[in-house]
C-alpha cells in the first residue's frame, strides 16, 4: 500500500512532538516495513524536514488549506488522518480515507456550522478510536453507529517496554501537562493532608505546545511552590528520561477532570512496573489496569486512598498491569492493529470484502 499519514496543524510530526505525533510517528515507522508510507507535517515556511533517519518520507505543508493538494499530488491508496474529520472532504472521493481520534470532540476543532458538513463527509471514511469510550463518543457526536469505529490501540515508546528497574522512593509523580484539566489542584489538595506530610508531590513543569507560560501555567507553578511537599521538575528531553523518572516514583497519578482519550502517561508509567492511580473519566479507565485504581473524579477522599494504597505496594511490585499493557501497545503490536485497519478500508473502498473480517469495535 501507498499511505499518506497526516498529522494536525498544531505540531511537526517530529521528534519535538507531543503525544499524537509520537504515536503517529510510531506507526509510520511499523508500517514503512511492508508498505510505502509518506508523512504529511505541518511546518509553516519549511521547504524540507530532516527524517532523523527515519523509514519513511516527509512532506511538509504551510497549512491545512494546502494538504488538498499535497495529498492529490500524492495519489495514496489510503489517507490517514487524526482528530481532524472535517478534513475528509480534502480528500479525493476514490481514496480510501481513515480518522482516527486520539481526544474527544471539543478537540477536533469542528465548529458547530460545520458539523452537518462534517457528518456528511465521514460516511464515506472509515472511523478509528483510541479507546472504546471514545469510540462511542465519536460515533455519538458523528451521528454514526458505534460498530463503525474500530478500536485502534496507541503505541508508547520502546523506552517504556524495556525500563530500568524500579526502585522507587518516596515521590508520587504528575508527569502530564500542567493544566487544570490533569486535577493538578486536586492533586495539591490531597498532598496537603498529614498523612502524606512526608511524600513528595513531583509535578512536570511542561506548558508545551505552547512556547511560554500562560496566565494558568502561572497560577498552578504558584500553587504547587505553595505546598511544602510539593515541587516542580523540567520536562524530560527523552523518553528514557522520563522512564528513569517513572522508575524512581513510588506511584504515578492522572487526577484528569475531563475525559481524556485513552492516556499515553497511564500506559507508560504500567509499562515500568509503576502502581497507577487514575479518575474514571473516558478512556483513562480502559488504561487502568488491575489492581491500579481508576476512582470518581472530583472526590478527594477516593483520590487520598487510592494513593495510600499505592504508596503501600512499594514492597510488592504486581506484574499484571505491565503484561496487560505491553499486550496491546508496544510498537509492533499497534502498527499490527492499525495496519489492519488500513488495509480493510482499502480493501473496501475497492469493493473488495476485508480480509481481516469487519469487526470494527471489539477489534
Amino acid at each position: 500500500m501507498r499511505i499518506a499519514i497526516v498529522g494536525t496543524e498544531l505540531c511537526a510530526v517530529d521528534r519535538r512532538g507531543g503525544g499524537l505525533e509520537q504515536v503517529l510517528r510510531r506507526w509510520a515507522q511499523g508500517l514503512a516495513l511492508r508498505h510505502e508510507v509518506i508523512v504529511v507535517s505541518h511546518q509553516p515556511g519549511a521547504r524540507s524536514v530532516a527524517a532523523d533517519d527515519e523509514p519513511y518520507e516527509v512532506r511538509t505543508v504551510d497549512r491545512p488549506a494546502d494538504l488538498a493538494g499535497a495529498v492529490a499530488a500524492l495519489a495514496p491508496d489510503v489517507v490517514s488522518l487524526h482528530n481532524r474529520p472535517s478534513w475528509v472532504t480534502w480528500c479525493s472521493p476514490g481514496t480510501a480515507t481513515a480518522v482516527t481520534f486520539h481526544n474527544y470532540p471539543p478537540a477536533w476543532k469542528v465548529p458547530a456550522r460545520f458539523l452537518a458538513r462534517t457528518r456528511a463527509a465521514v460516511r464515506g471514511a472509515e472511523m478509528g478510536a483510541v479507546s472504546a469510550a471514545l469510540g462511542a463518543a465519536a460515533a455519538a457526536h458523528l451521528g454514526v453507529t458505534a460498530g463503525r469505529v474500530w478500536l485502534t490501540p496507541p503505541s508508547i515508546d520502546p523506552a517504556y517496554v524495556s525500563p530500568p528497574p524500579w526502585r522507587p522512593e518516596d515521590v508520587v509523580l504528575s508527569p502530564n501537562r500542567l493544566l487544570r484539566k490533569k486535577g493538578v489542584l486536586e492533586l495539591l489538595e490531597v498532598a496537603a493532608r498529614h498523612e502524606f506530610a512526608n511524600v513528595t508531590f513531583a509535578f512536570a513543569d511542561l506548558v508545551s505546545p505552547w512556547l511560554r507560560p500562560t496566565a494558568e501555567h502561572r497560577e498552578l507553578r504558584d500553587a504547587v511552590r505553595s505546598t511544602a511537599n510539593a515541587v516542580l521538575f523540567a520536562p524530560a528531553s527523552t523518553p528514557a528520561e522520563l522512564a528513569e523518572r517513572y522508575a524512581r516514583s513510588a506511584v504515578v497519578v492522572c487526577p484528569v477532570r475531563e475525559e481524556e482519550g485513552l492516556g499515553l502517561v497511564a500506559l507508560e508509567a504500567q509499562a515500568c512496573g509503576v502502581p497507577l492511580v487514575t479518575t474514571d473519566l473516558g478512556g483513562l479507565s480502559e488504561a487502568t489496569f488491575p489492581p491500579n485504581a481508576a476512582v470518581p473524579a472530583g472526590d478527594p477522599d477516593a483520590l487520598a486512598g487510592a494513593i495510600s494504597s499505592a504508596l503501600r505496594r512499594q514492597a510488592a511490585p504486581v506484574p499484571g498491569p505491565r503484561r496487560a499493557v505491553l499486550r496491546h501497545h508496544t510498537p509492533a503490536a499497534s502498527a499490527a492493529v492499525f495496519e489492519a485497519w488500513l488495509q480493510a478500508a482499502v480493501e473496501r473502498r475497492a469493493g473488495r470484502p476485508p480480509a481481516t473480517g469487519d469487526s470494527p469495535a471489539g477489534r
